[in-house]
């Protein structure tokens, strides 16, 4: 019994050491493979392609040696064939430039990634990385002027125009120059047989009402409120209420019943509240105090904030009296 249990303990025990080598290996092995290829870049002398200095760098990487992978992957761009590889190569070099602080050669990196990538969701995500990183170092100031000067000099220049239209939504809210510059973009974009982009539409069009274009919003919603069931009711309120900023009750009126009659708005509790609310504030601007009435009392039950409660009160009172109720 003893044996069989002494075997049984030296077997676990040898199980334990073979998983403690191989967890010990996993973790080396970037370290050997940085090293091997720092060994055989030295061997072989300056890179011989591209390809090469490209994998040196990516070895390196792996080890967040930014510095050493930052020489081998310009040795790289130096040597690259073509712009798809440059692309590939500026990918690499994006943590090496964010690490050390290389403000410009980050701009310049998402700059030919933006103007030369190949799909619109690689263009997006370095879009979205070259202004979180401005915003970092507080740098938005000086992105702005770069592209506006390029805009200066090119009043078509697709990257500027497409940089500068989302710093302005996003990070440097200028609603006015979004919309001009969202424009401008539309009349030289390449026509393309992408799915339209519900989310950045739905952008586009609340620029349009913060900059009091408000036709232009509320057919930019009603465009899209059909396209996903989910957010059908919140564009149609919207559409709505653009459609009432122009006095055009008979549009209100029309955007808010398609609203009323799609799925509500059931993402949270906050958005439910303002959906019923301001869907109830265009049946009462409309003349339609009954339609307004039970939006209200939804609305009051869908927040626990006094404010919001009492607000909800005060125009249910004024739907019901209206209503004859």
């Amino acid at each position: 019994m003893v044996a069989i249990g002494s075997k049984r303990v030296s077997h676990t025990m040898g199980g334990q050491r073979r998983d403690s080598h191989a967890a010990a290996t996993c973790l080396l092995l970037p370290i050997f493979a940085a090293l091997l290829a720092c060994c055989l870049a030295q061997a072989q002398g300056p890179y011989q392609t591209a390809e090469e200095a490209w994998r040196v760098g990516m070895a390196f990487l792996s080890t967040r040696n930014y510095a050493a992978s930052r020489e081998a992957f310009e040795a790289a761009l130096r040597m690259a064939p073509d712009d798809t590889f440059r692309i590939k190569v500026y990918e690499t070099l994006l943590p090496a430039y964010r690490q050390q602080g290389e403000i410009d050669k980050f701009f310049d990196a998402c700059d030919f990634v933006i103007t030369k990538g190949a799909t619109p969701a690689q263009r997006s995500l370095t879009r979205r990385a070259l202004l979180a990183f401005a915003f970092e170092r507080g740098k938005l100031d000086e992105l702005a002027r770069r592209y506006e000067d390029a805009l200066k000099k090119d009043a078509r220049n697709r990257t500027a125009l497409y940089v500068l239209s989302e710093l302005y939504i996003r990070s440097m809210p200028n609603p006015g120059r979004a919309v001009e510059l969202i424009e401008r973009l539309a009349k030289i974009e390449p026509k393309s047989d992408q799915p339209v982009d519900i989310v950045q539409n739905a952008n586009v069009a609340m620029q349009y009402i913060k900059a009091k274009k408000y036709k232009e919003g509320a057919e930019l919603y009603e465009k899209i409120a059909p396209l996903d069931e989910r957010l059908a009711a919140w564009h149609w309120k919207e559409a709505a209420a653009a459609w009432l900023q122009l006095g055009q009750k008979d549009k209100a009126l029309a955007a808010a019943k398609k609203s009323d009659a799609s799925p509500p708005e059931q993402r949270n509790d906050l958005l439910a509240h303002f959906w019923h609310r301001n869907l109830a504030d265009v049946f009462l601007a409309t003349g339609q105090a009954k339609l307004a009435a039970p939006h209200y009392e939804r609305a009051i039950e869908k927040t626990n904030i006094q404010g919001y409660i009492e607000g909800c009160q005060k125009s249910l009172a004024e739907a019901r009296a209206k209503a004859g109720e």
